[in-house]
């Protein structure tokens, strides 16, 4: 049985104000979700990659004003590829924080993207040592946190991206089609995340399986079969994020506004106003015994809609397709 259905507290909208995050939770009380996701830079609680106590002080006090229980996402920033000294003391802190104020689950973005160098000039595409090492450095990373967690008795979760335009864009400058797209933006693929988890073997490490990433994703499986992937890696998945889109590629449109009129990108809508097959998505889980959050992760543009997506959430928990 699902722990209920929670709502993120968007950093950027947050912006480290207390006062909008106070709103944030208090519009969550009475909406009726039962947890919150708190983005880690809405508590100002890390400066230069160490814990500021009285920060932390103070977003604990805040947070349990609320009868919410609570979920932590990491920066997306963080990368246990890139700088692994600085990224090793952001994620140790983070781990401190997280322990200290309470929360459940940890949100880790997977590092496996090898095109941002590539994409500005400043580096060829790597060759296939290159990524069996950026492999190895976050698994080793990873390894490392995952007995870390389990000691802060924490869920850590391993995040699957999504595709953009810029990264296809990045492959043709190298002379490569869009098909290859996967072999250096690993972390779009749930079958090798979960290779890695698996390889971890950590009661403290999982899956957070994001259904709008996903279904961005899938186009550029080998097996583009989203609800198949999502049959094979249920047994790993420890956190859900829930969302709709449309599966289309952000293209020529450059605010959340024009991304919602022609139905691009990673829209991060409320559930039911996209394409992405939730309800079954949902059953897939809940047939593999999956018992964590449902978190409806909605951008704050689509916070009038609040209700609604809470609403929706629960008719596809109970079987029933949402309507919009």
């Amino acid at each position: 049985m699902f722990k209920g259905i929670a709502i993120n507290a968007d950093d950027g909208a947050i912006d480290g104000n207390r006062e909008v995050l106070a709103r944030t939770l208090d519009r969550a009380v009475t909406l009726g979700f039962d947890a919150v996701e708190l983005g880690i830079g809405a508590c100002n609680a890390i400066r230069g990659g160490r814990v500021i106590e009285v920060e932390l002080a103070r977003t604990r006090e805040l947070i349990g004003r609320y009868p919410l229980r609570y979920t932590l996402h990491l920066p997306g920033a963080l990368s246990l590829v890139h700088n692994p000294e600085l990224a090793a003391e952001v994620m140790e802190s983070s781990l401190q924080v997280a322990a200290r104020l309470g929360v459940e689950v940890v949100v880790y973005h997977s590092a496996q993207i090898a095109l941002h160098e590539p994409a500005l000039g400043l580096a060829p595409l790597p060759n296939e040592q290159e990524l069996r090492a950026r492999w190895q450095r976050e698994t080793v990373a990873l390894r490392r946190f995952a007995r870390r967690a389990e000691e802060l008795g924490l869920i850590l979760t391993v995040e699957n991206r999504d595709p953009h335009l810029w990264e296809v864009a990045a492959l043709a400058r190298h002379g490569r089609p869009a098909h290859d797209l996967l072999a250096y933006h690993q972390g779009m693929s749930l079958d090798r995340l979960c290779e890695q988890i698996a390889a971890i073997a950590s009661p403290s490490l999982g899956l957070c399986l994001d259904v709008g990433h996903a279904f961005l994703a899938a186009p550029y499986w080998p097996e583009p079969d989203l609800l198949a992937a999502v049959r094979r890696v249920a047994p790993w998945v420890r956190h859900l994020h829930l969302h709709d889109n449309f599966g289309r590629l952000d293209d020529r449109s450059q605010t959340l506004c024009d991304r919602l009129i022609f139905g691009e990108g990673d829209n991060h809508l409320p559930p039911g106003w996209g394409h992405i097959p939730l309800g079954e998505i949902v059953a897939l889980l809940a047939e593999a015994g999956y018992d964590g959050w449902i978190l409806t992760e909605i951008r704050p543009r689509y916070t009038p809609y609040l209700a609604e997506a809470l609403s929706n959430t629960r008719a596809l928990v109970a079987g029933i397709r949402p309507t919009s």
